[in-house]
């Protein structure tokens, strides 16, 4: 009362500061080793010895355990049994052969000879020396002759028939000679790779089945963090990347990742993509199941930046009970680029604070704050937030909201309100109780 209305305009103000203009993106995965491999019975048997316990280390090819052999070693005699019955089998038809072959030639020098006395007769009986009767007997004894050899190169064709169906059966023998001293070899429980035994699931004397998991080996030469990324973080994300990874089991060191694989399908209900990171651990220290804490991004440049309020404070607010612009409109904010204005605070004539119209050329947004390409300086005190749109050289009176003047520059971009001022702030503002300015516009309804 008294001052004939020309109070000063109680109004929220900002430092310029520098900083970043996305949050650091920071994701939490669980460290697991390269490559888990589970070694399995691939033949059924009681368990009859384990030579390595959990923790031990392996070497690609060395024996972990043994099964019970009594039953394959049956099987391999009898499968060796029957290939030497096969083998008996191919000698006596061989033997056949070389007998069916020997009667073929018998039979065609008999044939020969039966020619020649046919031809002979035949003469003869031209001549009258011998009987007709007697060349065709000639005639008869050849044709009889030439029938036997035709029956003997039979036999010798079976023979060999026999004597080539004995030799695959042989091959067939030793084919099952071969599964059975395979599959005995299968008891041996064999590393295949270099690592640590992580888990023992048997224990000597249990009956393992085809395919039960005996032992689970973990290569460790290298470490891979899995971590899941949403997919409008996902353009932060670059194969290959060298990302900085901290566990919380070595709180004082700083581990170096490389971004492995990003996979190209994301989970189609959360929509987070799966990402594997890579450390190296040739000291072997980094186990499975650790904490991991992957920085894939800083959140790019520092810039400076202020809250994207500042543009609107001589903009019309909304209807009563609202903060801000109207609602389904940007408060005409300028586009990345373009030019806006922000209002900054000077101290005016007896001491009095007053606010000044300055030309700014735009950046990106994010998070509720823009870049300031060119028309503020870091350090400068603009204001975010007003009871009413100012005009050039209205007074105003800092809010208890508002940054303390003189307050050292680059103490980082978001700041905590004035949570202890409970009371009304001076020249009838009240206090921001409990109230914090995290980071983003401050335009919401006063306490």
């Amino acid at each position: 009362p008294g001052d004939g209305g020309d109070r000063a305009l109680a109004v929220d103000v900002k430092e310029v500061r520098r900083g970043r203009l996305n949050a650091p993106l920071t994701l939490v995965g669980t460290t697991q080793p390269r490559e888990l491999v589970s070694v399995r019975a691939r033949v059924e048997g009681h368990l009859e010895s384990l030579t390595v316990d959990v923790g031990d280390r392996v070497t690609e090819g060395q024996e972990l355990g043994r099964l019970d052999t009594s039953l394959l070693d049956a099987a391999v005699s009898e499968a060796e049994s029957g290939a030497a019955g096969a083998r008996a089998e191919v000698a006596s038809a061989e033997a056949a052969v070389v007998q069916a072959r020997s009667a073929l030639e018998q039979a065609r020098l008999a044939l020969q000879q039966a020619e020649v006395e046919q031809e002979r007769y035949a003469r003869l009986a031209e001549r009258g020396i011998a009987s007709r009767q007697e060349a065709e007997q000639r005639v008869t004894t050849a044709r009889t002759a030439r029938q036997a050899v035709e029956a003997a190169a039979q036999q010798v064709r079976a023979q060999e028939s026999l004597a080539a169906a004995a030799g695959a059966r042989v091959q067939a023998q030793g084919a099952l000679v071969a599964g059975a001293r395979q599959r005995r070899d299968f008891a041996l429980l064999r590393s295949p790779l270099n690592g640590l035994v992580m888990a023992r699931l048997f224990n000597p004397g249990d009956l393992v089945q085809v395919g039960g998991e005996v032992l689970r080996v973990g290569d460790f030469s290298g470490v891979e963090v899995a971590i899941s990324v949403s997919e409008l973080e996902l353009s932060r994300v670059e194969p290959g990347a060298k990302v900085p990874v901290r566990l919380d089991a070595f709180p004082d060191r700083v581990f170096t990742g490389t971004v492995a694989r990003i996979s190209p399908q994301a989970d189609p209900v959360s929509r987070l993509v799966p990402v594997e990171v890579m450390l190296d651990n040739t000291e072997g220290r980094i186990g499975s199941g650790l904490l991991a804490r992957v920085e894939l991004d800083e959140g790019g440049e520092e810039r400076l930046l202020v809250l994207e309020s500042a543009l609107r404070v001589d903009k019309p607010r909304g209807p009563p009970g609202t903060a801000g612009p109207p609602r389904g409109t940007d408060g005409g904010a300028p586009p990345p680029g373009g030019e806006g204005r922000v209002f900054v605070v000077r101290e005016g004539q007896g001491g009095a604070a007053q606010v000044q119209a300055r030309e700014v050329r735009v950046g990106a947004r994010a998070d509720g704050q823009v870049e300031i390409l060119s028309g503020l300086e870091e350090g400068d005190r603009v204001v975010v937030r007003a009871e009413k749109p100012l005009q050039p050289g209205m007074r105003v009176r800092p809010s208890a909201l508002s940054d303390p003047a003189g307050q050292e520059p680059g103490r980082g971009g978001r700041t905590q309100g004035d949570a202890g001022s409970g009371g009304a702030g001076a020249g009838g503002g009240t206090g921001g109780a409990g109230m914090s300015v995290d980071g983003g516009t401050s335009e919401g309804p006063r306490p």
